[in-house]
């Protein structure tokens, strides 16, 4: 079985079609995403009908949970996050979609198992930027822990199992400021990050013309990060 993992679309249709496209190529047999769909741009709709439309297996991410006020956050971010923007532009059908989602995947192969979760077991909102701050009670002897929420990809072995953050596909953070995904392949037993070229002036040059929060702007091409 080859694996696509995605993570952090956070509503950015743009960056999400390149991104769908260059992992068609891959031929991969399931693609997952582990969370945050919503959240911070301007297409939810947009990404969850992709989804739906790819039949891309998803999980809940904290995003999710504060669109459907299961949990708390900090009112005086909703100008990035635009929870209640989201709330009010939701269609039905894609509302109940992030209801239905589940906050783990576990698949297994042949033997291997796959455990998917947006950042820790029951804790959608903990940044793990060390992997080795995961805690072995957490890895359960899975062959593979896949995880996202810091926006930054990387794949880290411990204890015999293989972590690996696919990075963000909506809102990158790492030095390069591409988009990212991971792709794990159970039969050869691989692991790899691929980067997708995207164009950012035009993705730039719309979210001005829809006047978007400068900084939702200026983190995409790390302008004062």
């Amino acid at each position: 079985m080859k694996i696509a993992l995605i993570s952090d679309i956070h509503a950015n249709a743009f960056y999400f079609k390149s991104v769908l496209v260059n992992i068609k190529n891959e031929n991969v047999d399931k693609i997952i995403c582990l969370g945050d769909l919503v959240g911070y741009y301007d297409e939810p709709n947009e990404v969850i009908d992709l989804c739906r439309n790819n039949n891309i297996m998803c999980l809940e991410g904290n995003h999710e949970e504060y669109t459907l006020e299961t949990k708390v956050y900090a009112k005086e971010k909703e100008e990035l996050y635009r929870i209640k923007v989201h709330n009010k532009i939701l269609t039905k059908r894609n509302r109940k979609f992030i209801e239905e989602l589940p906050k783990e995947i576990l698949l297994e192969d042949e033997g291997v198992s796959v455990y998917c979760t947006h950042a820790l077991p029951q804790n959608s909102s903990k940044y793990i930027y060390n992997p080795n701050d995961i805690e072995d009670v957490h890895l359960r002897g899975y062959d593979y822990y896949c995880s996202g929420h810091t926006h930054i990809p990387y794949i880290h072995y411990k204890y015999g199992t293989c972590l690996v953050n696919p990075g963000s596909v909506g809102q990158p953070r790492d030095y390069t400021t591409l988009p990212s995904y991971a792709i794990i392949n159970l039969k050869e037993k691989s692991v790899s990050i691929k980067k997708v070229e995207v164009d950012v002036n035009a993705y730039m040059k719309h979210l001005e013309k829809i006047k978007l929060h400068l900084s939702l702007r200026d983190i995409l091409v790390r302008k004062n990060a």
